[in-house]
């Protein structure tokens, strides 16, 4: 890549709100970068934010939302590039029962980062004034607004910096997109059950790799008479409308389970009650007329009568389980568990346990105090995975004893035997501290479902109004071989790993699944809409890439995996 010219420049800038852009969301810092001395930038992280104040807590410990202006850049004499901004918070105003407007208060303080690459940031840290160093360069107000940015009255601040900088950063902004196929021209086989086993190797732009099968065309190939034979085939890449159908469902979950396809989701609309499980041979027919489809669990008076909400199925203990949300009567969601029986059959109600209520290890409900404050509370959004032969509990849980606390993921260690009975007190996990989570008075950080790779552990959860367009992803990072328990050991993104657009026309995306096919191929589902002030959701499929350094990207569209034009490919085969 030359992109660089000898004037390159960075610019930090403050976005103003449109619709489905909030001031939650404006409030942070922006970046773009300009390769010719600031006559044009381009956006960097899709012209969103990338750096977010923390929120400040309440005396009851609810949350009180910050953001920043203001915005300044400087270069330290150790070589560490400064950002600073002035500290704005946001009071919830009750306007009689139903209305509710904000304030915004300048609290005198700064928020602090710091980088060195501008790729990875320290934690936003919070000053009194700025910090005693030595500064080479100080940033300036650019002498000309870049209209394409939609800059807020002017807050923005441009900053020199090296080409060799300025080419690493455009770099590290790179997506994944198809760049070209690696496919052998020739080769020799003994049968023709060889030649299905050679595979596309797609190259993407960020330099990470996949490998695709391929239908070749071998009518007609008589591997009992040697020569050379020329063949076409075309390249496999499974594609989901978005929606996947119009039918709306929340909270979707695939599942890939002895030979078949399963789905499971929250169906709500029109006060439903009830949980579905359909079954097909691959994913795209689960959304077809088609699919077998059976209600496992519905309405029960006295026992179930409220939040059938978001069930995951995992196999838990080698035995397949619906990890789901219910509430008794009136609004109490609580995490339960049930268990299919040993060679039960899914789409059979009568093959499944009645739903056992989560324990912690002294036996008290999940929400009774889970955080040892005295304060009890709702649960929900449970999700499962395995490491070492442990089990281990991620889930939603808020209460709203003095305050709302806002939605906070708590996590645990379970018995994979037993999974609804923890073996360990629920820890604190996250909490939606930054302005992609807590948003226009919604603090949620929920829906968490888990990617364990060979070396990491991913769990990518819900933050912002999961009713609009500011419903987002963040993601929790940890090695596979640390203390789990140790929140210590978990990373949490500064950003979103999705958003709103991020894949054109896909907006408020959040409450996602995991599910991995046939081929080993990883695929995330999520709930959306499509038209802004739409909060009516559905649902969307698409594949995960892993980046070069193994992180998921969660917004490869169909097309930028592999686009239309580039499916046909061909060979020599030569028949020995």
């Amino acid at each position: 890549m030359n992109l660089c010219s000898n004037d390159c420049r960075i610019l930090a800038y403050i976005r103003t709100p449109s619709p489905g852009y909030s001031v939650y969301l404006g409030e942070s810092v922006h970046f773009a970068l300009s390769f010719d001395g600031g006559s044009s930038y381009t956006p960097l992280f899709k012209n969103y934010g990338m750096l977010f104040a923390k929120c400040r807590f309440s005396e009851e410990n609810g949350i009180v939302s910050a953001g920043v202006r203001e915005l300044e850049l400087c270069l330290s004499s150790d070589g560490e590039y400064i950002i600073t901004g002035r500290e704005v918070i946001r009071h919830q105003v009750k306007n009689g029962i139903f209305m509710t407007s904000f304030e915004t208060e300048k609290t005198g303080c700064l928020v602090e980062w710091r980088t060195k690459d501008f790729i990875k940031f320290t934690e936003p840290r919070l000053c009194q004034e700025k910090s005693s160093f030595s500064c080479l360069t100080t940033g300036a107000r650019p002498g000309k607004i870049p209209e394409n940015l939609g800059i807020d009255s002017g807050d923005a601040c441009e900053l020199s910096i090296p080409a060799q900088l300025a080419e690493l950063i455009a770099i590290g902004d790179i997506e994944p997109r198809y760049a070209k196929t690696l496919l052998p021209q020739r080769i020799a086989v003994s049968s023709v059950d060889e030649i299905a086993n050679v595979k596309a190797d797609i190259i993407y732009t960020d330099g990470s790799r996949h490998q695709k099968r391929v239908r070749w065309e071998l009518d007609g190939l008589d591997a009992s008479r040697p020569g050379s034979y020329k063949i076409e085939g075309k390249i496999q890449c499974r594609r989901f409308d978005f929606p996947v159908e119009e039918r709306p469902w929340g909270d979707p979950i695939v599942k890939y389970y002895q030979g078949k396809y399963y789905f499971i989701g929250t169906d709500d609309r029109g006060g439903n009650k009830m949980f579905e499980i359909r079954r097909a041979d691959s994913p795209e027919l689960l959304f077809s007329e088609d699919s077998e489809r059976s209600v496992i669990l519905d309405y029960t008076p006295g026992k179930y009568e409220s939040t059938f909400w978001a069930p995951e199925l995992h196999i838990a203990g080698g035995k397949m389980r619906i990890f789901c949300t219910l509430g008794k009567g009136g609004f109490d969601p609580q995490s339960h568990v049930m268990t299919l029986r040993d060679g039960g059959d899914m789409l059979n109600p009568a093959d499944w346990s009645e739903p056992k209520r989560c324990v912690m290890p002294d036996g008290r409900f999940l929400g009774t105090n889970p955080l040892g404050d005295g304060k009890n509370g709702i649960t929900l959004d449970m999700t499962y995975f395995e490491q070492d032969g442990e089990g281990y509990v991620s889930f939603s849980f808020r209460t709203w004893a003095g305050t709302d606390s806002g939605s906070m993921l708590m996590f645990a260690k379970t018995d994979p035997d037993q999974p609804w009975m923890l073996k360990s007190f629920p820890v604190l996990m996250s909490r939606p501290e930054y302005g992609w989570e807590n948003i226009d008075g919604t603090d949620n950080n929920e829906g968490p479902h888990p990617i364990v790779t060979e070396d990491k552990i991913f769990i990518v959860y819900s933050g912002g109004n999961a009713a609009g367009d500011t419903y987002v992803l963040g993601m929790l990072t940890a090695d596979r071989r640390s203390d789990l328990l140790d929140m210590r050991s978990w990373e949490k993104s500064q950003r979103p790993v999705l958003a709103s657009d991020f894949v054109k026309g896909e907006l408020g995306c959040g409450h996602n699944g995991f599910f991995t096919d046939e081929y080993g191929d990883i695929y995330i589902t999520y709930h959306g809409h499509k038209t802004l002030g739409n909060s009516e959701r559905i649902d969307g499929i698409r594949r995960v890439q892993l980046k070069p350094d193994g992180r998921p990207h969660l917004w490869l569209s169909a097309e930028q995996d592999l686009p239309r034009e580039c499916e046909s490919v061909s060979m020599e085969v030569k028949i020995k």
